[in-house]
């Protein structure tokens, strides 16, 4: 019955956390007290950092394609984080094209 005692540790101890924050309720002013002192509260709003829409730089179209070929195209961009590269996407294109007219 080595068990019992372990179980009446954790149950006391489950017991002592709930019993914990009695203490710190019982120190909280009256909310019925208008003249209770009541720490003062802190706004900081979510919205402090946002930054506006400001105007891009237009770039030549013909290198952005390049570099999006070099990166890999479209199916690195619709790839899952988890997945890895194909290895001949390429290859995948070409052979679906093939089969695409025999139908």
């Amino acid at each position: 019955m080595m068990g019992f005692p372990f179980i009446r540790r954790q149950a006391f101890t489950c017991l002592a956390l709930l019993v914990l924050p009695l203490g710190s309720w019982a120190e909280s002013p009256d909310p019925l007290d208008v003249q209770a002192a009541t720490p003062a509260l802190h706004y900081q709003s979510p919205l402090k950092a946002y930054q506006g829409f400001s105007e891009q730089p237009l770039h030549n179209w013909r290198e952005a394609n390049e570099l999006v070929g070099r990166i890999g195209g479209w199916r690195t961009y619709a790839q899952e984080p988890w997945e890895s590269p194909s290895a001949e996407p390429a290859a995948e294109s070409s052979a679906k094209e093939q089969h695409h007219g025999h139908h």
